[in-house]
Order: structure tokens, then C-alpha cells, then sequence
């Protein structure tokens, strides 16, 4: 027998392990002289230590005749989906197809193979011409490689275990985790203030690896994932185009950060091709600046509010029980909420942001994608779903709703701008 030690996964199930197929045909066998009675002590004993070390939360029970009824329980707060109605059941099997469309795409992109293999199969494909600096299909792999907890957010009251994705439904999903945490409304700090998140944090500080592998079996794993493109306007909006509104909430820190280098890269450029244009006379990036700045820049050193779905919460390397989509937010959020009995004790409702405001306030969500894909051209649309391609195909979205704003050219750089005021 072997002395190496599984993982936990080859103790699942039992009954088909061979460590307790053996022990069990062992004790079996055993008469009582005093050699085979300590042989026997000694495999109990260190089948004990297997279980407790590479699966902890198994608990056994050793039936005098047989293996085949060893039960299992994985804690009593592991989330176990069954459909109250045949409406629940629907929403279920979505959830489902969500999860199984991960897995292909991980699956296509390499994400669970070798890069030796990855190469001999990049071989056999047509090669991609990517713009500069959009990620290769090598660069991409790799990425896909990595992995991190730093978006976790874990309640254990509650066994809610949800990784945060910026710029999608994370301030409402923040003030529930808030509120599970009992913080007070008079203690939540402004709208938008960089507090805000603060505060999350410390509320819910990051677990060392370990203590996540003992809690991951018993929480509800989930996150929420958003249209890249939406992200990318509700990150520029909120955080780039407005420069009072980031010194009033954030202390200037994007515009420091991010804004003004954007500035410093690509003003010149846009303001000799379109000197009459005053979106490239104000003090802040225009959306066009900001967007050849994404297609520039590698990933790895995007900002969490524009860095892609994939790299904040990795889900070819961590199985989420629930994906929550936008389209379908309120649906899935219930349903997040009635599994852990707090619909009606916790409230995914918050007042308005500021950029909310706004939009409700100047014009309708259309007229802004206008507004803003207007100033692209086609090249630097198709550049930019290349460099969200695995967010656009893990999630199920395309760009056929904003690539039709944008303007033919021969550059990246657009041709035409109309003039806006």
C-alpha cells in the first residue's frame, strides 16, 4: 500500500477508496493475538490521520458489517439547492448553464493544461493578429493561471461567501454584507467616499488560505458579473469624468492616479487631430483618451474598477455556486437571500449615487452609450472586445449594441468626431 497521502478528493466516496476498502477487509481477516490487534490499531489510527489532515470536515461512522452505508456530512450549512416551485427550478437550471459555459471556456483557453500542450494546440489554430498591446493568446493563458482571494468577502453568520467585482452591483451587495455585519446607517460613510470600502474590509478582513479551504465547503459562493462595456462607461463616468466630483469623494486620487497621465499620453494626439472638439479642452480625460489607454496598457496593472471579471474572481480555479448577472440581478440576488433566510432582513436597496443621479437626471442609459462609443472608431472597439474577449465569452455578452456608434477608420484612432458640447 502506498504511503503517499491523497488529496481529499480521492477520499470521495469511501466505499471506493482503497485505504478503507483495504483496512475494512483487513479488520475482517483479524483474530485476536496480540501482533495483528496492534497491526490493526495502528491502520485505524492512520486512516484517522488521513481524514482529519486532507479532508477535516468528513465526519465517519464505521458499520459492523458493511462499508457501503458510510454517510457523509460536509456541515450542515453547505448549500444544497433544491426548487421550491417549478419557476425556482428554472432559475436553477440557468445557474447551471452559467456555471457549465465557465467551465468550457476554461477549458478552451487552457486553463487546466500544460503550456506545453497549450503551444501544440495554439499550432493547429489560425493565428490572431491583436493590436498592440492587447494580450496574446500565451499572455492570456498565463493569466488564466492565477489565482487570489483578495475579492472575497466571507459572512459566516450566514455562510455568504461573495467575490466583489467593482462597478458591478458591489456598493448594493456592500451594503447588505454592511448590514449583516450590523453596522448602523449613521456609520456607513458617504456615497461613493473611499471609506466606503474601507470599512467593508474591516468589517470582513482578508482569511488566510487555510481558514478559506475550511470555510469554502459550508458557504455560498457567488459573484456578479456585468457587460464589460457597461463597466468601462460606469467606471469612467464615476471615477474619470468628473474632476470635482473625484477631489469632493476620493481626495483627487483617480484623476492623480490615472486621469492626468492619460492626459499627459494622449491630449496631444487628440487636440492636433480635433482642435475644434472640447471634449479635448477640459481638465479631464475624454472617454476615447481613456479607452486607448486600456488597449495600451496590460491588464495586469489595470485599476480593480476596469481590470477584467476574470482576474478579480477566477473562476476557472474557484467553482462559484451562483453567477449573478446583471439582466437578472434582483431574480438571482433573492434567491442568494431566501437560501440564507434574510429576504426581508436584508436590503439590497441603497440611495442613489451620485452618477446614478446624473444619468437619471441628463439623459437615458442609451443616449450616454451613444454619447460616449460615438467618439470611437471601429478598430479601437474591436481592439478593446479583444482585450475583454474572455469576460465577453465567459459571460455570454457581445458588442453589437455599441460597435454600431462607433466610426470607420484607417487607424485606431477615429477619423471623425462629431463636435460635442
Amino acid at each position: 500500500m502506498s504511503t503517499a497521502p491523497p488529496d481529499s478528493e480521492n477520499l470521495l466516496p469511501l466505499s471506493e477508496n482503497i485505504y478503507f476498502r483495504a483496512l475494512h477487509k483487513a479488520i475482517k481477516r483479524v483474530t485476536w493475538n496480540q501482533r495483528q490487534l496492534v497491526l490493526s490499531l495502528v491502520a485505524v489510527a492512520y486512516m484517522y490521520f488521513l481524514v482529519q489532515t486532507y479532508a477535516p470536515d468528513i465526519q465517519l461512522s464505521f458499520p459492523t458489517k458493511s462499508m457501503k452505508n458510510i454517510k457523509f456530512n460536509k456541515g450542515k450549512g453547505r448549500p444544497k439547492f433544491v426548487a421550491s416551485d417549478e419557476e425556482e427550478g428554472m432559475v436553477l437550471a440557468e445557474f447551471g448553464r452559467r456555471k457549465k459555459r465557465i467551465r468550457e471556456v476554461c477549458e478552451k483557453l487552457g486553463a487546466y493544461t500544460t503550456k506545453e500542450k497549450f503551444l501544440a494546440k495554439l499550432k493547429l489554430e489560425p493565428a490572431h493578429n491583436y493590436t498592440q498591446g492587447v494580450e496574446s493568446q500565451l499572455e492570456t493563458w498565463s493569466l488564466m493561471k492565477k489565482s487570489s482571494h483578495h475579492q472575497f468577502f466571507l459572512e459566516k453568520t450566514h455562510e455568504l461567501l461573495w467575490c466583489k467585482v467593482p462597478k458591478a452591483a458591489s456598493t448594493s451587495w456592500l451594503y447588505a454584507f454592511l448590514q449583516m455585519a450590523n453596522v448602523q446607517e449613521h456609520e456607513i460613510p458617504e456615497d461613493n467616499g473611499m471609506g466606503l470600502h474601507a470599512l467593508l474590509r474591516e468589517k470582513y478582513p482578508l482569511l488566510a488560505k487555510n481558514l478559506y479551504k475550511k470555510y469554502i465547503p459550508l458557504a455560498l459562493k457567488f459573484m456578479v458579473a456585468r457587460h464589460p462595456f457597461e463597466r468601462l462607461m460606469s467606471a469612467y463616468l464615476d471615477k474619470l469624468d468628473n474632476y470635482n466630483r473625484d477631489l469632493k469623494f476620493r481626495g483627487g486620487y483617480f484623476f492623480a492616479m490615472y486621469g492626468a497621465d492619460i492626459v499627459e499620453k494622449y491630449r496631444e494626439r487628440y487636440q492636433k487631430k480635433f482642435p475644434k472638439n472640447p471634449v479635448f479642452l477640459r481638465k479631464e480625460p475624454s472617454f476615447v483618451e481613456f479607452i486607448h489607454y486600456l488597449i495600451e496598457t496590460p491588464v495586469v496593472n489595470f485599476d480593480e474598477h476596469w481590470r477584467p471579471m476574470y482576474l478579480l474572481c477566477p473562476p476557472c480555479h474557484f467553482t462559484f455556486d451562483v453567477i449573478v448577472k446583471m439582466e437578472t440581478f434582483d431574480r438571482d440576488s433573492e434567491f442568494i437571500l431566501r437560501q440564507r433566510n434574510l429576504d426581508g432582513n436584508v436590503s439590497l436597496k441603497k440611495k442613489h449615487s451620485a452618477i446614478q443621479q446624473k444619468m437619471k437626471e441628463k439623459t437615458d442609459p442609451e443616449q450616454i452609450k451613444k454619447s460616449l462609443f460615438s467618439q470611437l472608431s471601429k478598430k479601437m472597439v474591436k481592439s478593446l472586445y479583444d482585450k475583454y474577449r474572455v469576460d465577453f465569452d465567459m459571460f455570454e455578452y457581445d458588442m453589437k449594441d455599441y460597435i454600431r456608434y462607433a466610426t470607420d477608420s484607417e487607424e485606431l484612432m477615429p477619423d471623425v468626431m462629431e463636435v460635442t458640447p
